[in-house]
C-alpha cells in the first residue's frame, strides 16, 4: 500500500469540522472526482453487494465498493476493490483528532494498491501530488466557511448563474402575494449564490436553521415561492434502514406507491406519511440549471442518523469505539434479523459492551471484561460480511414529513389538488385528530331561520379555521355544523382548541344565547385516502375521535386517555389552570370502553 497524507489543524471544534467534511458528496465535487454510478447485486443472507463506475482520463474505473465505516465525530473511510485499472484496491478517509486548545487536527489519506507500473507511478507522481493540492485547498476553503469569511464549506463548487428575467419576474411575484421583503431577498441570494448540488436537494427547516428563522415562515416562503414558479417540489419515499430514497422522486402526491423496495437495504417497506414520505425542493429549471449527478455514494453526511457503522468480515471480531452514548440508539443491520434498542441510560452507564451480531438477532453484553473503557468488541460469527449501525432512534428535525406539511391549512389552501391516487392507501403512524361541533345547534336553525343560522355557522367555520391554521393544523373538512382537523403535534392541536374557544364569542360578539363549542382530541394510526379528489383520513382513530365529541356537554373538551397521557397535556391543563375529569365510555362499535377525559374551556359544563 502507497499511503498519501494531507493534514490541517483547523481552529473550530470537532463536531463542526466533522459536519463539514461528513458531506463526502460535496466533498468528491469540490475535489474534482468525476460522478459515479451504480448497481446493486442483492445479496441472499440480506442487503446487496454495490458495482460502482465512474469515467476518468486514463479509461474508466469499475469496482467494488464496500460500505463507508465511521464513528462521528472521529473518523470516516471507504474500501474500494478495483475489477481493473491501474489499482487493485483503495482505501480513503479522514480522521479528526480534537485537540486540547479546542481545536481539531484533521488528517486525510489515501492508501493505494497498484496493480502494475502505471498504477505506482500514478500513487507516486502527478496523481498523489494533484490530489493533494486539491485536498489542501479544500482544507482551506473549509477553515474559511468555519471561520464565517465565506458562506458555503466549497466555494469553489460549480455555480450556474440563473436567468435574469425569469428570476426577477417571479421574485416580484413573490413579493406580491406577501412574503416579507427581507425573506425574498435572503432566498433571491441563495438562489443566485448557492452551489449546484444545494439547489437540487433542498430542505427548508434545515436552512430555516441555518438562516436562524422560523420554521414556519420560511415553510410558508417555499410553499408560496412554488406557487410563484421559482421553486419546484417532490416527495421522496425514504427507506426506513438507510433513510435514501432509491426511487425516482414523484412530482405529486397522486404518483406515490404505498408500497416501495430499497435495492441497497433489500427491503419492502411502506410510505408512511408521518416517517418516511418527506417533501424536497428545488430549483425551477426556468430560473436556474440544476443537475442531479451523484459523486459519493454512502457517506456518513448523507446518513445523519447513522452516528456509527462498521463492516466485518465472517468470523472477524474488533473492538470498536463506543458513539456518543446520550442519544437513544439501536443497532441495526440487514443481515440481522431484529434490530436492538439499547434501554434507556443503558450505554451511559456502561463502559464497555460486547455485541454478538448473529444472523437472526444482536446479543449485547454489558460492563464486559478486556475491553478499553468507552469501546466495544464487536463480533461477526456468521459465514458471510456483517454490516452494523448505530442508528438515532427518531427522524431528523430537518425531515419534513408529508403529514408535517398536508396537516397545515396553508399547504391545503395552495396546493388543493395534492392528493393521493385514488387506488393508493397510504400508512400515517400517528396523526392528532380535532373534531367541534355547536352545542344546540337545531334550535339556532328553528330560532333564527337557515339562512341566517348558516350565516353564522359558516362565521364559526372561518374562525376556527384560522385559530387551526395559526397552530399549523389543517382542517380536512366540514360535516353539517362539525370541523374535523388533523394536526403533527399534540401541544399545537391543543393551543388551537384554546384559541377557537377564545375566538369565538369575540367572532359574534352580540349573540344571545353564544356558540358554544363542542370538542374531542385523539391521537393515533390512520390511512390517508383520496375522497372526492380531497386528501382524508379514515381508521378507527376517526372514527373514536368523532364519537367522543359525543360525551361533551358543551364548552368542553374531550380527551381520549392516549392524547391525555402525554406530556403535552399535562402542561397546556397545568399552565391553563384546567380540571380534567376522567370517565369510562363504550362507544358504538368498538368492543372496549374508553377512558376520556373532559376539560371544561368556556360556558357551561
Amino acid at each position: 500500500m502507497i499511503r498519501l497524507e494531507t493534514r490541517h489543524k483547523f481552529s473550530s471544534p470537532r463536531q463542526a469540522v466533522w459536519s463539514c467534511l461528513s458531506k463526502t458528496d460535496w466533498l468528491n465535487r469540490a475535489l474534482g472526482l468525476p460522478p459515479v454510478t451504480h448497481q446493486t447485486e442483492p445479496r441472499p443472507e440480506g442487503g446487496g453487494w454495490i458495482t460502482a463506475e465512474a469515467r476518468v482520463p486514463c479509461g474508466r474505473l469499475r469496482w467494488r465498493e464496500l460500505p463507508f465505516e465511521w464513528v462521528e465525530p472521529r473518523f470516516y473511510s471507504v474500501r474500494r476493490l478495483f475489477v481493473s485499472g491501474p489499482f487493485i484496491e483503495a482505501r480513503m478517509g479522514i480522521d479528526f483528532h480534537a485537540e486540547p486548545d479546542g481545536g481539531t487536527n484533521v488528517i486525510s489519506f489515501s492508501e493505494l494498491e497498484p496493480r502494475n507500473v502505471l498504477g505506482k507511478w500514478l500513487a507516486r507522481g502527478g496523481f498523489a501530488k494533484k490530489l493533494s493540492g486539491q485536498m489542501a485547498r479544500v482544507l482551506d476553503d473549509a477553515e474559511s466557511y468555519l471561520r464565517g469569511q465565506v458562506k458555503i464549506p466549497f466555494p469553489r463548487l460549480p455555480v450556474q448563474p440563473p436567468l435574469e428575467g425569469a428570476l426577477r419576474a417571479a421574485l416580484e411575484k413573490l413579493e406580491r402575494v406577501g412574503q416579507p421583503a427581507p425573506l425574498v431577498r435572503r432566498l433571491e441570494s441563495f438562489l443566485r449564490e448557492a452551489p449546484d448540488v444545494e439547489i437540487s436537494h433542498m430542505r427548508p427547516l434545515a436552512i430555516a436553521r441555518d438562516w436562524n428563522e422560523d420554521s414556519w415562515n420560511v415553510l410558508s416562503l417555499f410553499f408560496h415561492a412554488t406557487r410563484c414558479g421559482l421553486l419546484d417540489f417532490s416527495w421522496e419515499v425514504l427507506c426506513p434502514n438507510c433513510r435514501s430514497s432509491r426511487a425516482a422522486p414523484a412530482n405529486s402526491l397522486a404518483d406515490l406507491k404505498r408500497t416501495n423496495h430499497c435495492d441497497v437495504c433489500q427491503i419492502q417497506y411502506d410510505g408512511e406519511f408521518d416517517k418516511s414520505v418527506e417533501l424536497k425542493f428545488a430549483v425551477n429549471t426556468a430560473i436556474r440549471p440544476r443537475e442531479d449527478r451523484t459523486f459519493c455514494l454512502a457517506g456518513p453526511g448523507g446518513r445523519p442518523h447513522v452516528v456509527c457503522q462498521m463492516w466485518l468480515e465472517p468470523g472477524e471480531e474488533r473492538v470498536w469505539p463506543m458513539p456518543d452514548a446520550r442519544r437513544s440508539l439501536r443497532l441495526q443491520s440487514p443481515q440481522v434479523g431484529k434490530p436492538f434498542a439499547f434501554p434507556s441510560g443503558a450505554l451511559e452507564s456502561a463502559k464497555n459492551v460486547s455485541i454478538s451480531c448473529a444472523a437472526s438477532e444482536f446479543s449485547v453484553s454489558y460492563n464486559v471484561d478486556g475491553v478499553a473503557p468507552d469501546h466495544s468488541r464487536v463480533v461477526n460469527p456468521c459465514n458471510f460480511p456483517v454490516l452494523l449501525s448505530w442508528q438515532q432512534v427518531g427522524w431528523s428535525d430537518d425531515i419534513l414529513t408529508a403529514a408535517r406539511a398536508t396537516n397545515w391549512q396553508q399547504f391545503r389552501d395552495l396546493f388543493a389538488s395534492e392528493v393521493i391516487s385514488p387506488t393508493e392507501q397510504v400508512t400515517i403512524g400517528s396523526q392528532v385528530i380535532l373534531f367541534t361541533d355547536l352545542r344546540g345547534s337545531t334550535a339556532m336553525y328553528r330560532d333564527l331561520g337557515d339562512a341566517g343560522a348558516y350565516a353564522l355557522v359558516r362565521n364559526h367555520f372561518a374562525t376556527l379555521t384560522q385559530a387551526i391554521a395559526d397552530n399549523h393544523g389543517a382542517v380536512v373538512k366540514t360535516i353539517g355544523d362539525a370541523v374535523m382537523a388533523s394536526f403533527s403535534r399534540v401541544d399545537e392541536a391543543l393551543a388551537a382548541v384554546e384559541e377557537g374557544f377564545r375566538r369565538l364569542p369575540s367572532a359574534n360578539p352580540h349573540l344571545d344565547p353564544p356558540l358554544i363549542l363542542k370538542s374531542s382530541l385523539h391521537a393515533g394510526p390512520s390511512l390517508a385516502v383520496n375522497a372526492n379528489d380531497k386528501l382524508d383520513f379514515f381508521g378507527s382513530t376517526i372514527n373514536l375521535a368523532a364519537r367522543m365529541v359525543g360525551c361533551c356537554q358543551g364548552g368542553d373538551l374531550a380527551v381520549s386517555d392516549e392524547v391525555f397521557q402525554r406530556p403535552e397535556t399535562a402542561e397546556f391543563v397545568k399552565r391553563g389552570g384546567y380540571e380534567a375529569v376522567p370517565s369510562e365510555i363504550r362507544y358504538r362499535g368498538f368492543e372496549d370502553s374508553h377512558r376520556v377525559w373532559r376539560i371544561a374551556m368556556a360556558g357551561p359544563g
